[in-house]
């Protein structure tokens, strides 16, 4: 029996969600310099470490994961971030959670790319950028509402308590995909690029932009949160609002973005 792609796309969009979860833990850095007894700017990187790794390993694991069975494939990913998680809730070591947190961000790449090609490939025809303007809905909804979410309970209840939440989520994608979601066979992918290519300004230039953004980005989400707290005296759940609002804007901005690029690519 053919699984309805509207089903498959709502499925996709609530595991993004999941996978982005662990983003949100920004707001709580000094619940995390505190519960770990360190300081803020190891807390920091402790934090950064996540999208770091994913804008390293972006590069080059969609590429590996490609020719794997979907399923499979996503089944093996949530998992590793189900474990991750519950090693990062009751472990008391900071290297110890940065590597699993790290461990976790390596696989985070090929969830993602392969989310969007099977949105694509399971999109009517005419509908591929809704499809997937949808699954980056699912991006922001995790990584910036989430992040209210996280704070409030971090804040209120305390570093491990933010963490279960996080948990939660995975584990609930991850039970979403192990009985809903069909078995679809991968595609390998292959990506020729000639040396001169490689020395080349546009590439250059695209593979420092991969890096850098996603890194910028997480430099200002770190360290908003503690600002706030810090100079404007805004906490618990004052915070969580502001955060909430910022993430509406956010989403609003992501959809917007997708619908231009479908008109007009090249403008937007």
């Amino acid at each position: 029996m053919k699984t309805n792609p509207k089903i498959l796309l709502y499925i996709l969009m609530i595991s993004t969600l999941g996978i982005n979860t662990p983003l949100s833990i920004v707001g709580i850095i000094s619940q995390i310099a505190e519960y770990f007894n360190t300081s803020i700017a190891i807390s920091g990187l402790y934090v950064s470490s996540f999208t770091f790794t994913i804008a390293i390993c972006g590069l080059f694991i969609p590429v590996l994961f490609s020719r794997f069975e979907r399923k499979r494939t996503f089944i093996s990913i949530l998992s590793v971030f189900a474990i991750s998680n519950i090693v990062i809730i009751f472990t008391k070591s900071i290297y110890i959670a940065s590597f699993f947190r790290i461990l976790s961000a390596v696989f985070y790449p090929a969830f993602i790319s392969i989310a969007l090609t099977v949105c694509e490939e399971i999109a009517p025809k005419g509908q591929e950028q809704d499809y997937i303007t949808r699954i980056l809905l699912g991006i922001s909804v995790g990584s910036i509402i989430g992040l209210p979410i996280t704070t409030g309970l971090g804040t209120i209840f305390g570093y491990q308590v933010a963490m279960t939440w996080i948990f939660a989520i995975n584990l609930l994608t991850l039970i979403l995909i192990i009985i809903f979601f069909p078995r679809i066979e991968g595609k390998a992918k292959t990506y020729e690029l000639s040396f001169s290519s490689l020395k080349s300004k546009e590439f250059i230039l695209a593979t420092a932009g991969i890096i850098m953004m996603p890194i910028g980005a997480s430099i200002v989400y770190n360290y908003q949160p503690l600002f706030l707290q810090v100079v404007s005296h805004v906490y618990t759940y004052k915070l969580s609002i502001f955060l909430f609002i910022y993430g509406l804007f956010s989403i609003f901005g992501t959809w917007l973005g997708g619908k231009l690029i479908a008109k007009k690519d090249k403008v937007t």
